[in-house]
C-alpha cells in the first residue's frame, strides 16, 4: 500500500468518482470504517454493556469537508446499532442546508441529523460540559490537506479536548480521541503541528495512508495508526500501486514474501548461517541475535566468537554450534566458510577494527548474503568508500545515530528526512538499508522504499536490535536457497516479524519493562499471528 500525499489522494478519489464511485459512496465507507475501528479497539462496546449503553457520551466533531462527512456518517451507525448510547454532533463551519441533501439515502439520513454550532458563550459552555462527561471524541474538524497555521475558535476546541484528556488520563473512564484521517492541525504531507494539533488515540487513516503520519512529530499526535478502506476501485489502487511511491508493509506483504517452509525440509534446506558477534564487552548480543536468527526459521547456525564469549553462551544456548574466532584462526575459518549460505556480522563485536577488517577482506564472506548490524557498521563508517570493496544488496540494519556515521551527517539530519535519507544511502552504497525506530523505514538500491506500519514503545529496549538482525538472517539464510531472492523483501519481512513480536509482547506485558529476550520465543508465534490473518496495520 503506497503512502501518499494529499495531493495525491484527492486525485485518487477524483479518479474513484470518475469511475462511478460516487463521493457519498466513498463517505459511507469512510464512516463504516471508522466505525469498525472503534469497535476493534474496544473504545465503545459493541455488544451493549450497560455501563457503555446507558453512561457514555461519544462526541462527534464535523468540520466543513468530506472529514465532517465521514463523521456525520459514524454518528448515524452509532445511534442505528447503539440506540442507548448518547451521541451529541457538535458542528465547525459545517453548512446545513434547509431541505436536506440530494445524496444517497443512508448518506442524506446521515446529513439531516441535528447538532450544535459553537457560536458563543452559551454554545461553548454546552462543548465543554458535554466534554467533561464524554468517553469519546471522534474528531471530523480538518483532515488531510491543511496547509496553514490553526488559529481561534478551532485552536481553542483542540486546545480545550487537549487538556480534559490530560486532565483525565488517570481516570478509570478516560477520555479517548479517534482521528479520521489526520489528526486536526497536523500537516498530513509532512506531519508538522500546525501550530496545534489533536492527541488522538487512534487515527483510521482513510484509503491509503498518509505519508506525514510517520514522521516523529506526528507520532505525538497520532496515536494507533490503522488502514480504513473506503472503496476505491482494485484498478485504481493497482496504478498507484505501481507507481515509485513509498510503500506501507502489509501483512499481506509479508505472507508472499516469507521463505516457503516446505513438509519435506531438512536443516540443510533451511540453510546454515554464521553470525559473527559478542565481545568480552557485549555478552548479550551473540545470545540475542544467535536465538532470534534460530527462532526465525534458520536450519542451523554457527557462532563465531572469542572463547570468553563461547563459554559464557554455551550455558545460554545448546542449540547452535560454535566456532572459536581469533586473528590466529581467520584461514580456517575461511575455509569453513564454504558450508554457509549466509552471514550475519557485527552485533556486539566491540571496537576490534583489525578483527574486522581480516573478516570483510574474506573472499568467501563477499561472496555470501551478509547482514550487517553495530559495530559492524561502525567499522564501515570508518572504512574510506567501503561499498566499492563489498558485494552489493546486503542488509544493513543502522538506528539513525549509525546512519548519520555511515552518511556523514548528523543524526538531526537524518531524523528530519528518514524516507529520503534512507533511500540515498541506499543508492549509494548499492546495499538495503533498515533505518530502525519508530516506522522503520526499508529503502532497495533500486529505489524501493517501504515503511513498516506500526510503532511500538515496548521495543525500545537494549538489545531490541540484535534480535531484529537475527530475525533478518534467519529469514535470509532461507531465502537464499533461490536464485532470484530479494533481500528487500527479506528485509521487508524481518521488520514487520520483529514488529509483530513486539506487539505480541506488549499484549502480554504492557510496553513498559518488555525485555528483548521477551522477544525469542515470540518470533515463531508472530509468524503464526501472520498466517492467521493478524496484522499491524
Amino acid at each position: 500500500m503506497k503512502l501518499v500525499t494529499s495531493a495525491q489522494m484527492k486525485e485518487i478519489e477524483l479518479r474513484a468518482t470518475q469511475l462511478a464511485v460516487p463521493e457519498s459512496e466513498l463517505m459511507l465507507n469512510a464512516g463504516s470504517s471508522v466505525t469498525e475501528a472503534i469497535y476493534r479497539a474496544e473504545l465503545i462496546d459493541r455488544d451493549g454493556d450497560d455501563y457503555y449503553q446507558e453512561n457514555t457520551m461519544v462526541l462527534i466533531l464535523a468540520g466543513a469537508g468530506n472529514n465532517g462527512g465521514d463523521a456525520m456518517v459514524v454518528s448515524n451507525l452509532l445511534k442505528q446499532e447503539l440506540p442507548d448510547l448518547q451521541v451529541r454532533i457538535y458542528f465547525y463551519n459545517r453548512p446545513r442546508p434547509k431541505n436536506g441533501f440530494n445524496n444517497k439515502l443512508t448518506y442524506t439520513e446521515a446529513e439531516n441529523q441535528t447538532g450544535q454550532f459553537i457560536n458563543d458563550e452559551n454554545d461553548w459552555a454546552d462543548f465543554c460540559a458535554d466534554l467533561e462527561q464524554t468517553h469519546l471524541v471522534v474528531d471530523g474538524l480538518l483532515g488531510a490537506g491543511l496547509s496553514r497555521e490553526v488559529t481561534g475558535k478551532l485552536a481553542n476546541i483542540i486546545r480545550q479536548i487537549n487538556e480534559v484528556k490530560e486532565a483525565r488520563s488517570f481516570d478509570p473512564y478516560p477520555l479517548s480521541v479517534v482521528a479520521i484521517d489526520v489528526p486536526s492541525g497536523i500537516n498530513s504531507d509532512t506531519g508538522q503541528a500546525m501550530g496545534i494539533a489533536l492527541k488522538a488515540d487512534l487515527t483510521v487513516t482513510l484509503g491509503m495512508p498518509k505519508v506525514g503520519l510517520i514522521s516523529y512529530e506526528a507520532l505525538e499526535y497520532t496515536g494507533v495508526v490503522t488502514l480504513g478502506d473506503i472503496g476505491l476501485p482494485p484498478k485504481l489502487v493497482d496504478d498507484f500501486e505501481s507507481s515509485d511511491l513509498p510503500t506501507f508493509v502489509l501483512a499481506d506483504n509479508i505472507k508472499r514474501w516469507l521463505p516457503p517452509r516446505p513438509a519435506s525440509g531438512h536443516k540443510g534446506t533451511f540453510g546454515r548461517l554464521m553470525v559473527i558477534s559478542g565481545s568480552d564487552e557485549f555478552l548479550g548480543a551473540p545470545y540475542l541475535s544467535t536465538v532470534a536468527s534460530m527462532r526465525a526459521g534458520a536450519g542451523l547456525v554457527t557462532l563465531a566468537a572469542t572463547r570468553n564469549v563461547i563459554a559464557v553462551m554455551a550455558a545460554r544456548s545448546s542449540e547452535n554450534t560454535y566456532l572459536e574466532l581469533t586473528e590466529a584462526t581467520l584461514s580456517s575459518f575461511a575455509e569453513k566458510l564454504a558450508d554457509y549460505r549466509a552471514a550475519l556480522i557485527g552485533p556486539g563485536l566491540g571496537e576490534n577494527s583489525n578483527l574486522l577488517a581480516q573478516l570483510l577482506a574474506i573472499d568467501s564472506i563477499k561472496k555470501l548474503p551478509l547482514v550487517i548490524d553495530a559495530d559492524g557498521l561502525n567499522y564501515l563508517a570508518r572504512t574510506s568508500e567501503w561499498w566499492v570493496n563489498l558485494s552489493k544488496g546486503n542488509i544493513l540494519t543502522p538506528h539513525p545515530a549509525e546512519l548519520a556515521r555511515l552518511t556523514e551527517s548528523t543524526i538531526g539530519e537524518i531524523e528530519a528526512n528518514r524516507l529520503e535519507s534512507a533511500q540515498k544511502a541506499a543508492q549509494k552504497f548499492g546495499q538495503v538499508i533498515v533505518l530502525k525506530g519508530a516506522y522503520t523505514v526499508i529503502a532497495a538500491p533500486d529505489g524501493r522504499i517501504a515503511v513498516n506500519p506500526a510503532a511500538n514503545s515496548a521495543l525500545a529496549t537494549a538489545g531490541s536490535g540484535d534480535v531484529l538482525a537475527g530475525i533478518c538472517g534467519g529469514l535470509l539464510v532461507q531465502a537464499a536457497r533461490f536464485a532470484d531472492f530479494d533481500t528487500f523483501k527479506i528485509a521487508c519481512c524481518g521488520v514487520y516479524l520483529h514488529a509483530m513480536a513486539g506487539e505480541l509482547a506488549k499484549r502480554e506485558k504492557g510496553d513498559m519493562g518488555v525485555l528483548a529476550g521477551d522477544l525469542l520465543p515470540l518470533i515463531p508465534l508472530a509468524v503464526e499471528a501472520i498466517k492467521q490473518g493478524e496484522s499491524l496495520e
